[in-house]
């Protein structure tokens, strides 16, 4: 039996991510193409052993969607929209990471083994691309200077803990409350990191003499 036209790649790689989520990493192949109605040998004639299924199904893209905005911005608007449509994209990135992490961890599987150099590693590729944008942005006057490093870390840190709680805690947060989070984060960054406001040069004010009486006194 072959794999049927209409199931792609991709639609199995979603249902093997949805069984290992939901099973673990020791569920069986065979229930994963029974969901699929596939036969079990198209499994492995696609990816070859179901640890490979496993990685190409858990691990994350080399190239997160959200690292093109990071690396494109920031432009002339408003920053608190930027860094909201940026911070969104890694918040997104991070709630359908966090589980697949757990679930590589379970299996014996590190994500840094996945990369050839370390300055590839997805944390630290993140940290870099995050900090150079808050760079960019402080070269442009659109926030006030500050360890972009520093900005970056307190931003991941942020944006990472949320989904790590949900998973362990097993609580959910409705997306309302998720938006609600993150417009917080956005504003205490952008309110801690506004410029400051440009200096007005003090006037001084000359005293002017008063008419009449002795043109002859001494002026203080």
């Amino acid at each position: 039996m072959g794999r049927p036209r209409n199931t792609s790649d991709s639609r199995i790689l979603e249902e093997a991510r949805e069984c290992f989520l939901e099973h673990g990493a020791g569920v069986s192949t065979a229930l994963i193409a029974e969901r699929l109605g596939i036969s079990h040998g198209v499994l492995f004639q696609r990816f070859g052993t179901k640890e490979q299924l496993l990685r190409a199904a858990l691990l994350p893209q080399a190239e997160p969607p959200w690292m093109a905005l990071a690396r494109s911005g920031p432009d002339g608007r408003d920053v608190r929209v930027q860094l909201r449509e940026l911070v969104e994209g890694i918040f997104s990135f991070f709630l359908r990471i966090v589980p697949n992490l757990a679930v590589l961890r379970s299996a014996g599987i590190h994500v840094e083994s996945a990369a050839e150099r370390r300055e590839d590693l997805p944390p630290i590729r993140a940290r870099r691309e995050i900090a150079a944008w808050f760079s960019r942005a402080m070269d442009r006057g659109l926030l006030r200077r500050a360890p972009p490093e520093h900005v970056a870390e307190l931003l991941m840190g942020t944006l990472f803990f949320r989904p790590f709680h949900q998973h362990l805690s097993g609580q959910g947060f409705e997306t309302a409350e998720n938006r609600a989070y993150l417009v917080f984060a956005v504003d205490l960054i952008c309110r801690t990191l506004a410029p400051a406001p440009p200096r007005r040069r003090a006037r001084r004010q000359r005293k002017t003499p008063k008419s009449g009486g002795g043109g002859n006194r001494r002026r203080w």
